[in-house]
């Protein structure tokens, strides 16, 4: 999708660049802030965060407003090899973690994860969501973002009936990011 393509080279100058890194930056703070809210998220928990980009964004002010321990993964190593780059200039790799790895994989464990973060540009969303949805333990919360109505085509659609009634933020203030869903992993009564 060209809109994931854009934002990986807005990201790309921002990680080159002081001004446009803190830019960017402050695009998310109001977003994350807005999550961390809905989410009751502490520092007692154990944050994925599933496509990290080259500028993890959000796995940084999550840390940075919870002083949780987060682990990002991105399936482009290209993205990973610079969001690792980043971290270590802010001298954060003690607390944020960037993985090479897709979040549709056999080989992730969901096992120490107490919340895991889905970016709006995630894709396939569909698979990706209900691959995590049917691994993580019950009670983990799923924070997923969604474009803002009018840029729901740009971005690949989650039509999971698990996701209707989930309580939600709304963002204001982003120019492409509408809100995130909060859904809550469920224990099934075993038969």
């Amino acid at each position: 999708m060209w809109i994931c393509s854009l934002t990986q080279k807005i990201e790309d100058w921002a990680s080159d660049t002081a001004f446009l890194f803190k830019l960017a930056r402050d695009y998310y703070k109001d977003v994350v802030q807005n999550e961390v809210v809905l989410a009751n998220i502490t520092k007692n928990d154990k944050i994925l965060c599933i496509g990290g980009g080259i500028c993890p964004f959000t796995a940084i002010l999550f840390h940075q407003a919870t002083g949780a321990e987060i682990t990002v993964i991105d399936n482009n190593d290209c993205c990973v090899l610079k969001a690792r780059q980043i971290i270590e200039r802010l001298s954060l790799s003690k607390y944020v973690k960037v993985f090479h790895q897709d979040g549709g994989s056999e080989r992730l464990s969901f096992d120490e994860y107490t919340v895991v973060h889905f970016a709006l540009q995630v894709s396939p969303m569909e698979y990706v969501f209900s691959h995590v949805e049917k691994h993580v333990a019950p009670n983990t919360k799923l924070l997923v973002r969604r474009p803002k109505k009018h840029l729901g085509k740009l971005y690949n659609r989650l039509p999971s009936p698990l996701l209707h009634n989930c309580p939600l933020t709304t963002h204001k203030k982003a120019r492409n990011i509408g809100n995130t869903l909060l859904y809550i992993k469920q224990e099934y009564a075993s038969a």
